[in-house]
């Protein structure tokens, strides 16, 4: 019987926040945001083992090449996606909640909410991620805000399960509009899309995301999915 690889990727693409740590800095104001990603932990994979005849579909799917936003090479077979809600912090919960109705908009794909955890595609949850924080030199942290974890087939490039992960910490004090766009970017990862260039206008550019969801995320979502 041949056996299949599910490869589990972590994928660690996140929100990063940038933040004077002078004392002259007094300004209540949201600080530079800006999302990096750790490439030491992207580049270390863990496997597992998927038997193919408890596959339903193993046809490969295509992936386009070219799209206006990167993409990871990966997307959901289906253009139904089921999420469930984790996190019981009710920002972070707002801020999912708005980021799928967001996703929604594009209507080229359907992220409905379950709550059977056990039949999800997607989870959305929340973790202290202080372990990634970093010292970016005299006067500077950065803080991360979030993760996107993914598991799939590296045979069919079909995505098996996401974990979309927000930090409740450093998103505390941060408002609505900018918690919405973190998780649009989170989600836009377990979706199937890539860091874009910091020049694009996109919500997945790595730093300074002040975007929600645009029009060459859009373009590049329905290019996935079509």
């Amino acid at each position: 019987m041949r056996r299949y690889f599910l490869l589990l990727l972590t994928l660690i693409t996140v929100g990063l926040i940038t933040q004077s740590a002078s004392a002259d800095d007094n300004n209540s104001s949201l600080p530079t945001n800006y999302f990096n990603q750790d490439a030491e932990d992207a580049s270390s994979n863990d496997f597992s083992f998927n038997d193919s005849d408890q596959t339903p579909n193993n046809q490969k799917l295509a992936i386009p090449q070219n799209t206006p936003t990167p993409l990871e090479g990966i997307r959901w077979r289906k253009r139904t996606i089921l999420i469930y809600m984790r996190t019981t912090d009710p920002q972070l919960k707002a801020a999912f909640r708005s980021a799928v109705k967001k996703w929604n908009q594009v209507k080229v794909i359907k992220i409905k909410w379950t709550k059977n955890e056990d039949k999800a595609n997607i989870i959305a949850t929340d973790s202290d991620l202080s372990a990634h924080t970093s010292n970016n030199g005299v006067g500077y942290q950065t803080a991360q805000l979030g993760e996107t974890k993914t598991e799939y087939n590296p045979d069919t490039h079909e995505l098996q399960k996401a974990t979309s992960i927000l930090d409740p910490y450093q998103l505390d004090y941060t408002n609505p509009n900018f918690r919405s766009e973190v998780a649009q970017h989170e989600l836009g990862h377990a979706l199937g899309l890539a860091h874009a260039p910091e020049y694009e206008h996109s919500v997945m550019v790595p730093r300074n995301i002040r975007n929600g969801i645009t029009k060459q995320d859009r373009k590049s979502i329905r290019l996935l999915y079509q």
